[in-house]
């Protein structure tokens, strides 16, 4: 019987070929459709048991396809559905080539009723071609190995890759997702995907690289119309109309028959393949033999387009999960994408690159617009060299950039800050790369952002902060071009580092306006004169602001760095005029301006060469014989908030003084002198001009002598007019008298100590020790400023004073009447003073070492009397003193007692 079957059936083969030898369509008159019955061979198929007669059957209607395709595509699926069940799974080539020509003949009668006429055919058509894949695709693990590759090339060769590879990648992905990842035994998984992987791979890099490439647009579109999640398939309310976006989507992964975890599972698995597959050997292979990067052209656009859609539909999709716990597979299916872009990028060529940025940087959508921004400041901040072409295709960018960065609105919407701001970081990679060679094409850029940061453009903070910085970059790079520009520039700057309340809210628009002004002072010093009494305000005034961020900030490193390039880089003609007039404005707020105010002035002291000095000399000195007249004008003011002011302007003027020679220093010492001493000076002079005495005897040491001569006289008369012991007359006339006679003493004994601790050319001559031993040693009874104070004098400034004063004696003559007026002290009525004046013996035999043995006969009775003084706590230190003394003069005393 079924021999009979297979002759028949090879019959009406035969007769169809005679009839139509091209496979074309017979006319009615000849064969009539009606009388031909498809039916019956497909029922000749199912009820077959033999291979044979399949394989007839199969031949007859492969060729009848051709002559009336109507009646074939109403079987079409049953064709294939037992093809999949059965002829797939044997393996011989007679099975295989009946497999082929099946497919050869009866698709593309299919694809030929696709006329291009209506929607719905067209529509039909796909429905049926996903349905004949997904018959191939199910039967493929059934199939043996070696003839997998061929049979799905042959059906996607036949259906046109160019339509329908996507579908099948699709269903292969779907296949692993659903069935391949069940049946999987547990550590296998990882294995069975890398070889599916290179299935997959192999399938696609049978097609051309065009077919693979527009595949993967194709899937990427096809993502974006999934839903986010399963449950958003499920209608709100009972409706008979399936929404339109599913309506219009071709049904290949069939949503509603999924779980939750397979949707997300495909679409990961989708993305990561696109991903491997554009940087695997394979296709790179392909690539290389098409013929390199060349034959892309066109569609790396299209394809970046596309990455890029979809990246933005996955951050947004993130967002909307961002409180769910779908979160983290939102962020790894965003990671894949980022992934997926980097490698679309890698296979661009450069000189292909820059177009296809160009492209994407006059995108309609602002996503892509910044992840093409994105792209080329990546492929700017690599460091290579690039040829001159590149380098002129890459400047070509530079107007289309700053149509973004102006782009305050286009069709109705404002550009989005963040893009505008990553255009402006854009232009300052360029011009940092390219600018040195080719500035002209970045002079528009300056101008531009200069523009943004005027104050009445009221722009958002952090573009002006990239504006800032891109500002920065150009005027380094423009150097001489730049200077047309500072006119509007420099007041816009001025006024944006005015805003203190905007600048202390964001540390990086801070750092960005340092940056700015640091740039134009370096690049521009000669031309910044007009701005400098601005600049300088300004910099006093932020120090304030960088020093409460500790001073390890970057803003305080910034600010400190800027003071440095003011002080270094300017010359004195142009900077101390400035100084001058400035001085003049903080003086009304000196508190915190004033230490930042000085420092710029040290340090462009210490920087001056000795010419300059010496012409400036006059200028410096009528300046500083002003400002430190500052104590005197605020003598009413805190004395601890005034000292502190005081010493920044004698720290500066201490800078100039160690620059000067001899001979120079000189006349300038005797000016202060006079400007303190002279009658109708007011009495703070004197505490300024001993203060200044103290911090030059500190710096000059032994050179200090040379000049302290003149110092002794006032010092001694000076000492005895504060000394409450003497007089009751008020040294200053002013309600903190007693303080400032305090301090005034403390600023006198400080610079005695220094003057007779580094002096070596024996300064104290009998004369000089005449004058001041008295006033010294009289201190141990002046009780000014209460207990405490005199306590607190007496240790730390009047005794290392008295001692070092017998150092710097070395002649045991003078020796004696000290020791002696010092020992009179111990018959003080005060127990305090007879304690201060036993401590004073001390230190003098400490400093004396052995050659105080001279004067140990006339201390013995002085001592003997203390050790039975009334007050317990002098006895008790008397006690303390003689051991001490043995210690220092190695000899035993308690005989003597």
């Amino acid at each position: 019987m079924e021999y009979t079957k297979q002759l028949i059936l090879s019959c009406l083969l035969n007769i169809c070929q005679k009839l139509s030898p091209d496979g074309g369509k017979i006319p009615k008159d000849i064969l009539d459709e009606e009388k031909f019955n498809v039916e019956l061979i497909v029922q000749c198929i199912r009820l077959s048991e033999m291979p044979q007669t399949h394989h007839h059957a199969l031949l007859l209607l492969g060729t009848v396809a051709g002559i009336f395709p109507d009646k074939v595509l109403h079987n079409i699926m049953s064709i294939f559905t037992f093809m999949g069940a059965n002829v797939m799974r044997l393996d011989d080539t007679y099975s295989f080539q009946v497999i082929n020509k099946t497919v050869k003949m009866v698709i593309p009668a299919l694809i030929q009723s696709d006329s291009g006429d209506s929607i719905e055919v067209s529509r039909n058509v796909e429905e049926i071609v996903v349905k004949i894949i997904s018959v191939f695709v199910d039967a493929l693990p059934h199939v043996p190995e070696h003839r997998r590759l061929p049979i799905l090339v042959q059906l996607v060769d036949t259906l046109g890759a160019e339509k329908f590879l996507w579908i099948l990648l699709i269903l292969l992905f779907e296949q692993y997702v659903t069935k391949t990842v069940l049946a999987a035994a547990y550590g296998e998984k990882d294995a069975i995907l890398e070889a599916d992987t290179e299935f997959w791979f192999s399938v696609c890099c049978e097609f051309s690289v065009q077919h693979q490439i527009q595949s993967l647009m194709n899937i990427l579109q096809y993502l974006l119309k999934l839903p986010e999640e399963k449950e958003e398939t499920i209608p709100k309310a009972v409706s008979f109309n399936k929404s339109e976006s599913q309506e219009e989507m071709l049904q290949v992964f069939n949503v509603e028959t999924h779980t939750s975890k397979q949707l997300r599972h495909f679409k990961f698995l989708s993305v990561s393949f696109m991903s491997q597959l554009l940087s695997s050997n394979d296709f790179l292979k392909k690539v290389v033999e098409s013929g390199g990067p060349e034959i892309l052209k066109g569609l790396e656009e299209r394809l970046l387009e596309t990455v890029l859609g979809y990246i933005s539909a996955v951050a947004q999709s993130m967002e909307r999960n961002a409180d769910k716990l779908t979160v983290k597979f939102w962020r790894a299916l965003l990671s894949k994408a980022y992934d997926l872009l980097d490698k679309v990028n890698a296979l661009l060529p450069t000189e292909t690159f820059i177009p296809v940025i160009r492209g994407l940087v006059g995108n309609p959508l602002p996503s892509v617009r910044r992840k093409a921004l994105d792209l080329l400041n990546n492929k700017l901040q690599q460091n290579i060299s690039w040829k001159k072409t590149i380098v002129t295709r890459f400047l070509k960018l530079v107007p289309d950039l700053l149509a973004i960065v102006q782009r305050k609105k286009k069709e109705g919407e404002e550009e989005q800050a963040i893009n505008r701001q990553t255009a402006l970081y854009t232009l300052k990679l360029l011009c940092k790369n390219f600018g040195a060679e080719n500035p002209d094409p970045f002079v528009p850029v300056l101008s531009t952002a200069v523009k943004l940061i005027a104050p009445e453009r009221k722009e958002e903070k952090n573009v002006l902060g990239s504006a800032l910085l891109c500002i920065a970059e150009v005027t380094s790079t423009l150097e001489a071009l730049a200077i047309p520009q500072l006119p509007s520039l420099m007041p816009s700057l001025l006024t944006t580092m005015k805003n203190t309340s905007e600048l202390v809210s964001s540390e990086v628009y801070l750092l960005s306006a340092l940056a700015a002004l640091q740039k134009v002072v370096e690049t521009l010093p000669h031309f910044i004169s007009p701005y400098l009494e601005g600049i300088l305000s300004q910099v006093i005034h932020l120090e304030k602001i960088t020093s409460e961020m500790g001073s390890a900030s970057r803003a305080n490193i910034r600010l400190t760095s800027l003071k440095k390039t003011l002080a270094t880089t300017l010359a004195p003609r142009v900077l101390l005029p400035a100084i001058k007039k400035t001085y003049k404005q903080i003086e009304k707020n000196w508190k915190n301006h004033m230490g930042p105010f000085m420092s710029i002035l040290q340090e462009h002291i210490g920087a001056m060469k000795k010419e300059e000095l010496t012409s400036h000399q006059s200028q410096l000195t009528a300046f500083f014989l002003e400002a430190l007249d500052f104590r005197a004008q605020h003598s009413e003011n805190d004395l601890e908030e005034v000292g502190k002011t005081e010493n920044c302007i004698i720290d500066c003027l201490v800078a100039m003084v160690v620059k000067l020679s001899e001979v120079t220093f000189r006349p300038l010492f005797f000016k202060l002198f006079d400007w303190a001493k002279t009658e109708d000076a007011p009495k703070d002079r004197l505490l300024t001009f001993y203060n200044l005495a103290d911090c030059i005897a500190e710096k000059l040491k032994g050179l200090f002598t040379l000049f302290a001569g003149h110092l002794v006289k006032p010092f001694a008369d000076t000492l005895d007019q504060v000394n409450i012991s003497k007089t009751d007359e008020a040294f200053f006339d002013s309600e903190n008298d007693p303080e400032k006679c305090c301090l005034l003493l403390q600023f006198i004994l400080n610079c005695l100590y220094k003057i007779f601790l580094f002096d070596t050319q024996h300064f104290i001559s009998k004369e000089r020790a005449g004058a001041l031993m008295m006033p010294l040693v009289d201190q141990l009874v002046n009780r000014l400023g209460g207990e405490e104070k005199f306590q607190e004098r007496v240790t730390k400034h009047l005794i290392p004073c008295i001692a070092q004063f017998s150092v710097a004696m070395a002649d045991d003559s003078l020796w004696k009447p000290l020791n002696y007026q010092i020992l009179l002290k111990t018959r003080d009525s005060s127990p305090k003073v007879r304690f201060a004046a036993l401590i004073t013996v001390l230190a003098l035999a400490e400093k004396l070492k052995e050659n105080y043995i001279v004067l140990l006969p006339e201390s013995i009775p002085f001592l003997a009397e203390l050790m039975e003084d009334e007050c317990e706590e002098v006895e008790h230190q008397c006690q303390k003193t003689i051991q001490q003394l043995e210690t220092v003069l190695g000899e035993p005393l308690q005989s003597y007692f």
